[in-house]
């Protein structure tokens, strides 16, 4: 399972890619405005840190989204990746931008349905929104999920689910049905990555360690 950081933070970035378990930083326009910086002045600084970076579009019309993902790739295409927004419209960058050859995430994407669809544009990872559907009652947010992925299988696309993470503990389950990629959040990453018991076995041999230091 892949896992992305979710942030705009240089100081974050730097410190929680030093784990190891990072591919890269994925944002959205609520931690890119957290910095109060111009995205492209941003994320010039953000891939000499990370090896790869998402950067959401604004949902607007077609081509002042084909300007702006244009605009964002010039920075590094190799290391910048464009979110697209599940909209009409963004369903038409979606198509344009694949055909250009660029790999293209569908976010914003509420349903199995309008996963469908993103899929058709050509999107080749989804951020599902199904926490919208539990906030309305409907389905919860890891059965939203859960229904993309069998879709998935079934239909045999190549495309891959990026679902957000928020508590440790839907890591397995989401690893067990088949869900490549997720993101957390870096305030999260510290208690994430801490596990008592593993803490507690390697102090099981602490003492021993003490006896061959002592050699």
């Amino acid at each position: 399972m892949k896992f992305w950081l979710a942030t705009a933070n240089l100081k974050r970035t730097e410190e929680c890619l030093e784990y190891g378990v990072f591919q890269g930083v994925i944002t959205n326009p609520h931690v890119v405005a957290q910095e109060g910086r111009e995205p492209v002045s941003l994320f010039t600084d953000l891939i000499t840190i990370a090896p790869t970076a998402y950067y959401q579009l604004h949902a607007g019309t077609v081509n002042d989204m084909l300007k702006e993902a244009d605009k964002m790739l010039s920075i590094d295409p190799s290391r910048m990746r464009i979110k697209v927004p599940a909209t009409r419209n963004g369903l038409s960058v979606i198509r344009k931008l694949t055909n250009l050859g660029i790999p293209v995430m569908a976010t914003a994407v509420p349903t199995s349905t309008w996963m469908i669809f993103a899929v058709a544009a050509g999107a080749v990872a989804i951020a599902p929104y199904s926490s919208m559907l539990q906030k309305r009652n409907i389905l919860s947010k890891m059965e939203g999920v859960f229904a993309m992925q069998d879709i998935i299988e079934t239909q045999g696309y190549n495309v891959e689910i990026c679902t957000g993470i928020y508590d440790a503990t839907e890591i397995a389950r989401y690893a067990a049905y088949g869900i490549k990629s997720a993101f957390i959040w870096e305030k999260d990453v510290e208690t994430y990555l801490t596990q008592d018991l593993a803490d507690e076995a390697a102090a099981n041999f602490n003492g021993d360690w003490a006896k061959i230091d002592a050699y």
